[in-house]
C-alpha cells in the first residue's frame, strides 16, 4: 500500500516540477491564506517561539516577523517540486555564493567538511548543490520520519539525478568511517530540538535556555572534520544567497564545547539579521535542563 502511495504521489510531484514559477507563486499565495488565515498552523508556537525570542520586539512587529515567515514557508513549500527537474545550472542561477573560496579552499586542504545548516532559506535546494559545490564526496544527513510514503518521496527528491548519498541520522559516524579514505563533504541539518539531556549541550539562545545536540562536534573530533556555518539567506521569491562561515577547521585542538558555542552564535546572529527565515513551527523549546532522562 506504502509502494502504491508513494508512486501516486511522485507522479502528483512530478505534475507540480513542470508548472512555470508565477503558477507556483500563485498557489503559494493561496496556501499562505489557507495555512495562516484559516487553518492557522501551529500559530500558537510560531507566536510563542517570536515572543520569547525578541522580547524586544513590540506586537506590531512580531505579526509581521510572523506573517512574512508563512509567505517563505509556503513558497519553500511549492519550490520543492522543482528539484525534479532543476538542473546544476538552474540553481546557479538562484543560488548565488558570497565566498565561495572557502569551500574551494578546504578541498584544497584535503579536509573532510561538515556543512552544518539551520533550518533556513532552503536547504533542500542546498543539499541538492552539494555535489556541484565541491569535488568531494557530497553526503546529506537525514532523520527518518513515521510516514513511508513521505520518507520514500523525500529521498526520491533530494537524489534523483545526483551523485548526493543520504546517510541516516544514527548511520553516520560508522558510514563516515567507512569512507576514512575518501574527502567527503556533509550536509548536516544542526538546529534540531535534542532529547533535553543533561549530556546534551546547554547554552542561552535567542534569550532562552536551550538544549542542542552535540554530534557534530563529537564526530568532528573523532573523524578530524571541518565545520562551516552555511548562513542561507531569502533575497526574493526563488532567490538566495549563500555565505559560509568557517567554525573550526582544526576540531581535535578544541575543548569539549567550543564548537558547539561557536556554532550556536552563527545560528543565532544568522536569525536575528534574518528573523523570518528560520523555522519558527517547530517547538524547539519543549525541554528544561536538568529534567530527567
Amino acid at each position: 500500500m506504502a509502494k502504491l502511495g508513494f508512486h501516486i504521489v511522485r507522479l502528483w510531484v512530478a505534475f507540480l516540477s513542470i508548472h512555470p514559477y508565477w503558477l507556483l507563486y500563485l498557489k503559494s499565495d493561496v496556501y499562505y491564506f489557507l495555512v495562516y488565515h484559516l487553518l492557522r498552523y501551529r500559530r500558537k508556537v510560531v507566536r510563542q517561539n517570536l515572543v520569547r525570542s525578541f522580547p524586544d520586539k513590540d506586537e506590531k512587529e512580531i505579526k509581521r516577523i510572523e506573517r512574512r515567515f508563512y509567505q517563505n514557508l509556503c513558497d519553500m513549500f511549492v519550490e520543492t517540486p522543482k528539484m525534479l527537474r532543476m538542473k546544476s545550472n538552474g540553481y546557479q542561477s538562484r543560488i548565488t555564493y558570497t565566498n565561495p573560496e572557502v569551500a574551494q579552499r578546504l578541498y584544497e586542504q584535503g579536509k573532510n567538511v561538515f556543512y552544518a545548516i539551520p533550518h533556513s532559506g532552503n536547504w533542500e535546494w542546498f543539499g541538492k548543490m552539494i555535489p556541484q559545490l565541491t569535488p568531494q564526496k557530497a553526503l546529506a544527513v537525514y532523520k527518518r520520519v513515521k510516514s513511508p510514503v513521505f520518507e520514500q518521496l523525500m529521498l526520491y527528491i533530494r537524489t534523483c539525478d545526483s551523485t548526493l548519498e543520504m546517510v541516516e541520522s544514527n548511520m553516520v559516524l560508522r558510514r563516515l568511517a567507512q569512507l576514512r579514505d575518501s574527502q567527503n563533504a556533509v550536509l548536516m541539518m544542526a538546529d534540531q530540538s535534542s532529547p533535553g539531556l543533561a549530556s546534551d549541550y546547554w547554552t542561552e539562545f535567542l534569550h532562552q535556555d536551550t538544549c542542542w545536540f552535540t554530534g557534530i562536534e563529537r564526530i568532528a573530533k573523532k573523524l578530524d572534520y571541518a565545520i562551516v556555518f552555511v548562513d542561507m539567506r531569502r533575497k526574493g521569491r526563488g532567490r538566495y544567497e549563500v555565505s559560509f562561515e568557517l567554525v573550526t577547521d582544526n576540531p581535535k585542538e578544541t575543548k569539549d564545547g567550543e564548537i558547539m558555542e561557536r556554532y550556536v552564535r552563527c545560528v543565532e546572529h544568522f536569525i536575528e539579521a534574518n528573523p523570518d527565515n528560520w523555522l519558527w513551527s517547530h517547538r524547539r523549546w519543549k525541554h528544561t535542563r536538568n529534567q530527567q532522562a
